[in-house]
């Protein structure tokens, strides 16, 4: 199978067919994309968590798994409590490594008033790298996404590949400084407080409580979904497919950090297609409205094309157009395998040089 998230057709063939439904009163059932579940008591109100995990040689990586566990539910209009934790570690890991992955999800819980309940950590020789598992909870009344209506507005909100860029800058080491000055790292590697906190997102839910409805009263909300692993590019198709609907979106409208931008260069990567947990699509009535509540919660946010009443999904550039191909692979997942390769590789060099003397 290829690097990145199961493709929607393995998915269809392999794992729907497997599963049966067994009639109980959930909230959300599995398709590709959905990482929350949820079931609901008599009286309404529903208990909600949302699974999500993190890979990679920074210790850090678990501040990222936190951060897309607790946006998923905050798409979904709930906010976390708390986040249960299970870390994985390659043998050669010490324990300061161990210390250090706890600070990063402190550090990310402490940014978005989490509690930690249950943190677990292990070796196994089935890991290559830290991986990071995180389930973050919360209980809320029923929301539901609803079928848009054509005209509809999509909004989106964050920068685009920031989460990427921000993890390789972890893990690249000394590399980029043999391109970029020390400054323009160090502003690059600052970018993370302009990732869209749950509470940023959940700003548009509370306009909502207005009324007796959650889905009543301005900005109207149809639908909010996280851009994760795939990007912005992966987020438009899971929003159409989810929704069953197409759309128009204007790809030189998205925000992008030049530093982004330009790293992506540097290691001949696509923006766009590469990790953007902090970073969400809105569909509104008023795209207006949602921008403004977003920027004035401290978060960038754009109107970024309409619902369309065909299926067809179609992205323009000033004169370009064309149509959005399914999800390709995640390109910071490319880029660490092709660095771990490339590290087998320099390995092996070094063993046959010793072995010639």
């Amino acid at each position: 199978m290829r690097y990145g998230r199961l493709t929607q057709t393995a998915w269809q063939r392999s794992v729907r067919r497997q599963l049966h439904d067994r009639g109980k009163d959930v909230l959300f059932r599995p398709s590709p994309w959905e990482e929350c579940s949820g079931i609901a008591d008599e009286s309404g109100d529903s208990f909600l968590w949302a699974d999500a995990h993190a890979a990679g040689d920074s210790a850090r990586t678990g501040y990222y798994a936190v951060l897309h566990a607790a946006g998923e539910l905050a798409a979904k209009g709930v906010a976390a409590s708390c986040v249960s934790v299970r870390a994985l570690f390659p043998p050669e890991a010490e324990e300061e490594d161990l210390k250090a992955v706890a600070a990063g999800i402190e550090e990310a819980c402490d940014r978005m008033g989490l509690q930690v309940t249950a943190f677990q950590g292990e070796t196994s020789c089935a890991a290559e790298r830290i991986i990071v598992f995180a389930a973050a909870a919360g209980t809320t009344g029923r929301i539901g996404i609803r079928k848009p209506a054509a005209g509809q507005e999509i909004v989106f909100c964050g920068y685009a590949g920031l989460e990427g860029m921000l993890r390789i800058l972890d893990e690249a080491g000394d590399e980029p400084g043999t391109r970029f000055i020390p400054d323009f790292l160090r502003k690059a590697g600052e970018l993370s407080d302009r990732l869209v906190t749950p509470g940023q997102i959940l700003a548009l839910f509370r306009e909502q409580e207005c009324g007796s409805d959650r889905t009543a009263g301005m900005p109207d909300i149809t639908a909010v979904f996280q851009a994760g692993s795939g990007g912005i590019l992966a987020a438009l198709w899971e929003m159409a497919e989810t929704l069953r609907t197409g759309f128009e979106a204007d790809m030189s409208s998205i925000s992008i950090r030049q530093e982004t931008v330009e790293i992506c260069e540097f290691y001949r990567l696509n923006p766009y297609q590469m990790a953007s947990s902090g970073s969400f699509l809105i569909v509104t009535e008023d795209a207006g409205r949602v921008i403004e509540i977003l920027e004035k919660a401290g978060a960038r946010a754009v109107r970024l094309g309409v619902i369309k009443a065909q299926n067809a999904r179609v992205i323009t550039s000033g004169e370009e157009v064309r149509y959005l191909d399914r999800p390709a692979p995640d390109e910071l997942e490319l880029w660490q395998a092709r660095r771990k390769q490339d590290q087998m590789s320099s390995r092996q060099r070094k063993l046959r040089n010793r072995k010639d003397q």
